[in-house]
């Protein structure tokens, strides 16, 4: 029974002693380790004289779907060196389950509630969040020891925008690095001095929204890395713009007949936003009546459909062009005003997800040294390879 017990364990240094139970839905073995002796905690001296046993149960994987659970025999050794007494213990046990057992728990918290985990293992909620905290912890604190090239940083609400926190994440891995309570300065600040300046250094390249708060933080601790806005934010930003001028044309007079605002402009609202290879032959038809009548809609239509095609440019030179064709139209002084949120880097970035291995980014320079005069800008572009 011993040997045929011990293969179906398959725990490393466990020495099956007796089956207590073994019924259809319950399965209950008498274990005891199989090392003879015990180093002491005190003075590590090696202890060979057992002073008593006591027994502790031990949860463990179940065994052709039969709940089981060890009955391990533990040994209390006593010191001939100090005179002490102390508990031995076992690689494979931590805190009353099984290692294995434990990570199945954490696995199973993946894709699971930590509630529906505990009904179906029968385990306390509470053991299972702090295996699933201790196993948080390991995990970050490996993932932050590896160097970083690419760095992402975002907020995230949680609670319905009552709380909100700081998300770093690895551009280069897609890893989330950290979630760090807050969104100011002193949240991603925090987060660079338990870093170190030796990692630090190592990130050259940043990608975030443009915050003012993030970009004073990454100034300070990452001065020379390259900062990088990334693309959801910018094309936010444009879209928006393109809505502001939507809602422009679309006002009517408060002395005409109702509705008071223009009924084909306004349900165009969403086909606006879509880039142009994504439109239907009936969308096509719809916005070219809509330019005949509004041709203000047409310039800021066409300065997005731009600024699509600089991120989806196969090149440098493709997206060179279309970089100077947004430069052109922008220069119109007809493309809608941004509106500002919370500061605005000088470079636009590819995405704010995991960066591919051609990147591109987008940095203004000015022609001559003078200042431009107030109006359109004359401001160019240019895409580097980063």
């Amino acid at each position: 029974m011993s040997d045929v017990m011990t293969v179906r364990l398959h725990l490393s240094g466990v020495r099956v002693r007796e089956v207590w139970v073994d019924s259809v839905d319950r399965l209950v073995v008498g274990v005891e380790s199989a090392r003879e002796w015990s180093r002491c905690p005190q003075c590590g001296f090696k202890c060979h004289r057992v002073w008593d046993r006591r027994s502790k149960r031990v949860r463990d994987l179940a065994v052709s779907g039969r709940r089981t659970t060890l009955v391990w025999r533990r040994r209390r050794f006593w010191c001939g060196n100090c005179d002490e007494r102390h508990l031995e213990g076992h690689a494979q046990f931590v805190g009353g389950l099984t290692r294995r057992f434990s990570r199945r728990l954490v696995r199973d918290a993946r894709v699971m509630s930590i509630r529906a985990v505990a009904r179906h293992h029968g385990v306390g909620w509470h053991r299972i969040m702090g295996l699933v905290r201790a196993e948080a912890a390991r995990v970050e604190k490996r993932r932050r020891a590896r160097r970083c090239r690419v760095l992402l940083v975002d907020e995230t609400s949680i609670r319905r925008r009552h709380r909100y926190v700081t998300v770093v994440a690895s551009g280069d891995t897609g890893e989330v690095l950290a979630m760090i309570p807050g969104r100011g300065k002193g949240s991603l600040a925090r987060f660079f001095r338990d870093q170190g300046p030796d990692w630090c250094r190592g990130v050259e390249i940043v990608v975030s929204d443009g915050s003012r708060p993030y970009r004073a933080a990454i100034n300070q601790y990452l001065p020379d890395a390259r900062h990088v806005l990334d693309r959801f934010h910018v094309v936010r930003w444009f879209t928006e713009g393109l809505t502001l001028v939507c809602r422009e044309l679309q006002r009517r007079d408060p002395d005409q007949t109702p509705p008071a605002y223009e009924p084909d402009l306004f349900r165009a609202r969403f086909t606006l936003l879509r880039r142009a290879d994504h439109l239907t032959d009936a969308h096509q038809a719809h916005l070219g009546r809509l330019f005949e009548a509004y041709p203000r809609l047409k310039v800021a239509w066409d300065a997005l459909q731009e600024l699509y095609q600089i991120y989806e440019a196969g090149d440098l030179e493709a997206a060179n062009q279309a970089l100077e064709r947004f430069a052109d139209l922008y220069d119109s002084g007809q493309t809608p005003r941004i509106p500002r949120r919370r500061g605005q880097d000088h470079r636009l970035g590819p995405r704010n997800t995991r960066l591919p291995s051609r990147q591109t980014s987008i940095q203004r320079t000015t022609r001559g040294d003078q200042q431009p005069p107030p109006g359109p800008t004359t401001r160019r572009s240019r895409v580097h390879q980063l």
